[in-house]
């Protein structure tokens, strides 16, 4: 039982570990930053009064 907790607390660092490595390069930041600039002005374009 404990070997299977051990194990599975392994398991879930690793993949917090590959998520946070995989977000933190400059060129997809750079990409997140324009997805998100497109997404703004669409939204305001949309709800323009």
């Amino acid at each position: 039982m404990i070997l299977f907790l051990l194990l599975f607390f392994l398991l879930q660092s690793f993949v917090l570990f590959c998520c946070l490595a995989a977000g933190n390069d400059p060129a997809s930041q750079a990409v997140s930053d324009e997805e998100q600039i497109r997404y703004i002005r669409q939204w305001m374009e949309l709800h323009k009064r």
